[in-house]
């Protein structure tokens, strides 16, 4: 690691405890925000921070980087400063307050209903060796009321 203090995955400390889960969709736009909360970083300072987290498993291709940071910096939660790093701005800073472990948890739950939901109008097939799987995680969830 070059100094970077990522705290990734479980049992990473109270401040930041993040489950990575490379690969997963939707997963690249709070990876590159919460490294940004670091330092600013240009788009290959972010490709490798990516690829340091992963442990070498996956670096980021410049395709998938840097769309995603001019569409953050469209939405003005991040702008290039004078050195031609990222950093955030004070509207992300506004947005996106503390953050409870359990909203990603809930985000990513909600992201993987809406792709069953897609896979079940699409593939029925597919879908139906998950039936008894969804049945227990539905009994599981529904006692958390």
């Amino acid at each position: 690691m070059h100094g970077h203090n990522y705290n990734w995955g479980p049992g990473a400390g109270a401040a930041h405890t993040w489950r990575m889960r490379f690969g997963q969709r939707g997963w690249l736009r709070p990876t590159v925000l919460k490294i940004l909360e670091e330092k600013p970083m240009n788009g290959i300072e972010v490709m490798n921070a990516i690829q340091e987290m992963s442990n070498g498993w996956w670096r980021p291709s410049p395709g998938s980087i840097y769309p995603l940071l001019e569409s953050l910096a469209n939405e003005s939660l991040i702008k290039k400063n004078e050195e031609g790093r990222y950093e955030l701005t004070a509207r992300y800073s506004r947005e996106s307050g503390p953050q409870e472990e359990g909203d990603d948890i809930i985000t990513s739950i909600e992201s993987d209903v809406s792709y069953l939901e897609e896979l079940a109008s699409t593939d029925k097939e597919k879908f139906a060796k998950y039936g008894k799987r969804i049945e227990k995680i539905t009994a599981r969830l529904s006692k958390l009321k």
